[in-house]
């Protein structure tokens, strides 16, 4: 069933991918362009074969998408066989196959768009591989071919703006691309080690979910960074500032400014002497001692929708959003600090107001 699916998704890109060709074929004609996208592939191929030294149990495979397309799915289809199950989301065994259309399906728009994702599998009679297969997409090209794109890619904001902030404010290439791997590649160790999401009905437990995972994931990401450069460089505050930006991109799930500053608080020989292991460790900490709970996570969802209302970003929440934290109280003290500190960070990173 699963391989039916992929082939199905696979003959509807084929047109897509003759058009995402043509493009790459122009994007790359210039040899400085071509330079620039062998130096990241090759950080890229660095960094995946540390992890597949260190858990020598979990095979990494990545996909890029773009006139890869078909080829990524191919090789997903066989990589994962015909009854591969899903190891992010709790699930009975009646709903595998939905789980995992829906899991192919979402792999599928990633990489229509270039999006950095990750998900962990469990193959079905792997052919002499690993049966835990974490998914990247990641496209190094798509994120980090300078440092407008890099910057971009993490702060969804117009470019206009993205090219008014100061060069040594921006995220720089190489830094974020790492970031970026260490960030995804949390993900599939977290549902290898700590578990999948846990199965509940309660109407925002996704994006529950999703919020408390982010902050391990971005203490982790940094935690890498800290641990390589031995200093909390200005990559480093430059990503604290953008994420805390994240309410003017109505992405409250990525506001993960509490859990980073931890991770600078800790002192930076101890982190330089941390294994990955380690530092996944103080990661998984640091997010379980800064967990809310689920009530006071949505009471955060209706505070973060009147602090974007007040920051004049309000048109960017959807209806359906709206419709359904209807009659959830905010908190004035938290709308209040949201406020206030999202000021702060884009005060920090540019003196200019944001103009959709």
């Amino acid at each position: 069933m699963f391989q039916q699916t992929i082939r199905k998704l696979v003959s509807t890109m084929l047109c897509l991918v003759i058009a995402l060709t043509t493009c790459g074929v122009n994007a790359q004609s210039d040899s400085d362009t071509n330079d620039k996208s062998k130096i990241l592939d090759s950080l890229l191929n660095e960094k995946l074969e540390f992890y597949r030294h260190l858990y020598p149990e979990i095979s990494f495979l990545i996909l890029k998408g773009g006139d890869e397309l078909v080829a990524d799915m191919m090789a997903l289809d066989l990589a994962l066989g015909h009854q591969p199950s899903s190891m992010d989301y709790e699930h009975p065994t009646k709903l595998r196959e939905d789980l995992m259309m829906a899991s192919a399906n979402r792999i599928v728009y990633m990489l229509q768009y270039r999006m950095p994702s990750a998900s962990l599998f469990k193959a079905d009679t792997p052919l002499g591989w690993q049966e835990h297969i974490c998914v990247l997409t990641i496209n190094p090209d798509a994120i980090a071919a300078d440092s407008i794109s890099a910057t971009r890619n993490l702060l969804d904001l117009p470019q206009d703006f993205i090219q008014k902030i100061p060069d040594d404010l921006r995220l720089q290439p190489a830094d974020y691309l790492e970031f970026v791997i260490d960030h995804e590649i949390y993900h599939c160790l977290q549902s290898m080690y700590v578990g999948p999401q846990k199965m509940s009905q309660k109407e925002f437990w996704g994006e529950y979910n999703s919020f408390l995972n982010e902050q391990g994931a971005d203490v982790y990401g940094l935690g890498m960074h800290i641990n390589t450069r031995l200093e909390v460089s200005s990559f480093a505050r430059n990503i604290l500032r953008i994420r805390g930006m994240a309410l003017y991109t109505a992405d409250p799930d990525h506001l993960t400014c509490r859990a980073l500053q931890q991770i600078f608080k800790v002192p930076v020989k101890d982190i330089a002497e941390m294994s990955a292991k380690e530092i996944f460790d103080t990661a998984n900490r640091i997010q379980e001692r800064l967990a809310m709970s689920y009530d006071e996570y949505i009471q955060y969802l209706a505070s973060s929708i009147q602090a974007m209302k007040v920051l004049g970003v309000e048109d960017l929440v959807t209806d359906e959003l709206r419709s359904r934290i209807k009659g959830v109280q905010s908190d004035p003290a938290q709308v209040k600090e949201l406020v206030t500190n999202t000021r702060r960070y884009l005060s920090e990173l540019s003196c200019d107001e944001i103009e959709r």
